[in-house]
């Protein structure tokens, strides 16, 4: 009798530990900010700049963040993906820094044109609508944030 009373609180405190697990993992928070590393022959480097804060009482597994850039749905550029997981304590955030490779002048002038190519190359001011995904793990569930942000070139 002992052991059914025993093995019933376990599946209670386990079930509701894992739908903490689950609610936190729907309250992780995310920033990102993109800026231009450097421009070269192979096309432009992008840096970007990822937040994640946990505000929640529990700490987070988060497999490292893959970041995408995008320009009217067409890929300009994405990270190097890690297989690496990291934690996140309870009430505190971690920053990254992650660099991404456009992909190529070519494809730079089919997505932006000519025109934006060309002030780009000669180093004139322009500004571009892009969005952004973070893709991640947390806790073993999918995270995708995706914001539209203006890249100052």
């Amino acid at each position: 009798m002992f052991k059914w009373i025993a093995g019933g609180l376990a599946a209670i405190f386990s079930i509701r530990y894992l739908s903490l697990l689950q609610k936190a993992s729907a309250n992780i928070t995310s920033r990102i900010r993109v800026r231009v590393h450097k421009v070269n022959l192979m096309g432009i480097e992008l840096k970007a700049m990822v937040q994640l804060q946990n505000p929640n009482p529990v700490s987070l597994r988060i497999q490292h963040p893959f970041v995408r850039v995008l320009h009217k749905n067409k890929l300009l550029g994405s990270s190097i993906i890690e297989n690496r997981l990291i934690e996140i304590p309870e009430n505190s955030q971690k920053d990254f820094d992650l660099h991404i490779q456009s992909a190529g002048w070519l494809t730079l002038i089919q997505v932006l044109g000519t025109g934006v190519v060309g002030l780009i190359r000669k180093g004139d001011p322009v500004r571009i609508a892009i969005q952004t995904q973070i893709i991640s793990r947390v806790n073993g569930l999918p995270y995708e944030q995706t914001d539209t942000i203006t890249l100052q070139l």
